[in-house]
């Protein structure tokens, strides 16, 4: 049995979901071919890389057409089939050259695979800007890729309910399996050196920033002494971010896993004050590092979130001097909630987990 997984437009979190699902395969005894755009390798480790077909360098929606339109890269696509045979093709994050490996697993007896991120968003207008424009176009053609999908996997009971919905002619499986990490955590993450508040960006409409700088704000103006960090693979432009006292940008590119691993190590919590979310990677990457996040009660968040145990709940609308109670209350139960975090990921969320569903996966 072969096996490939992969994501063709860059996305740092999708690198640690599709690694999880290999290694977790290669324990079966399992074949495992990777398929990833070039801008990953950057991040591979060589044992990864040796096992990797790289294909373009999608980052954005242009990069994507062009890649899609790439004759060369049809054709590396047509040898895997041709040659490799794989018995299944599971792909994270959404690309329109997906379309044409669907097709082709259809052809050859493979079974495609599609994780489902985002079935559909019901509020657009959260996202701002030509984001919520674009979620129109990419539901519209999700749909047309389903028609060629055999397993469509979804990650939290509420974009189960939004599948549903926006796809309720789906004739393949449906599958919900939890988000599942590489684990680069801890057994004792501690609580040593830990000191921010943290925000994990870049600072979208949709992850409410507007609310994490009215924390800030506040925190200064009635001298707190909280220290926060903002957290950022992509360039901030915003420059109200560099001037607020007490809050340090930390903003790279190519920020590694273990980086950004560092970074949570230190925070005593982590904010999610998000408008919309299905499920959030940063939540539970968060508890790979046992750090309690603070978060807003929408969509899917509650399922991961449990209030008092694994973190805080509020809702989206408290005033900043509830999520200021959150932040206390998560300083002064720090040690309890911390190693309920840790546990709570690695029972759940950590790559081990894999066993539980790979026989229905890759029946």
């Amino acid at each position: 049995m072969t096996v490939y997984v992969g994501s063709l437009k860059y996305a740092p979190v999708y690198k640690s979901l599709c690694c999880a699902f290999g290694k977790a395969c290669e324990k079966r005894g399992y074949s495992v071919r990777y398929l990833f755009s070039r801008e990953y390798e950057w991040m591979l480790p060589e044992e990864i890389k040796q096992k990797t077909t790289f294909i373009g360098h999608s980052v954005s929606i242009s990069s994507m057409l062009k890649d899609t339109f790439s004759l060369k890269n049809r054709e590396v696509v047509r040898k895997i089939f041709a040659e490799d045979k794989p018995t299944h093709v599971y792909m994270h994050n959404y690309h329109f050259l997906n379309h044409y490996i669907a097709k082709l697993a259809n052809r050859h007896d493979c079974v495609f695979i599609y994780h489902v991120h985002e079935p559909y968003v019901r509020d657009k207008k959260a996202h701002g800007g030509l984001q919520q424009y674009w979620l129109y176009l990419f539901e519209y053609f999700q749909g047309k890729l389903l028609k060629n999908t055999d397993i469509a996997i979804v990650s939290s009971n509420m974009a189960s309910t939004l599948f549903d919905y926006k796809y309720p002619n789906f004739s393949g499986k449906k599958m919900l399996i939890p988000l599942m990490y590489e684990d680069l955590g801890d057994t004792d993450p501690g609580v040593q050196d830990r000191e921010y508040i943290t925000f994990v960006g870049p600072p979208v409409p949709a992850k409410g920033p507007e609310k994490f700088l009215e924390i800030v704000r506040y925190s200064n103006d009635n001298n707190l002494g909280l220290k926060f960090l903002l957290i950022s693979r992509s360039k901030i432009k915003d420059a109200r971010y560099f001037k607020v006292r007490n809050l340090k940008v930390f903003c790279k590119d190519r920020m590694s896993d273990q980086e950004f691993g560092e970074l949570i190590k230190r925070s005593i919590v982590v904010l999610t004050p998000y408008k919309r979310e299905t499920q959030s990677s940063v939540i539970l990457v968060s508890y790979m590092y046992g750090t309690p996040v603070v978060s807003s009660d929408v969509g899917g968040l509650p399922e991961f979130v449990s209030h008092g145990e694994t973190g805080y709940l509020l809702s989206v609308d408290a005033k900043v001097e509830k999520w200021i109670e959150g932040i206390s209350y998560v300083q002064k139960n720090f040690h309890r909630l911390s190693k309920n975090c840790r546990n709570y990921f690695v029972e759940n969320f950590s790559e081990k987990n894999w066993e539980k569903y790979l026989d229905d996966i890759l029946a």
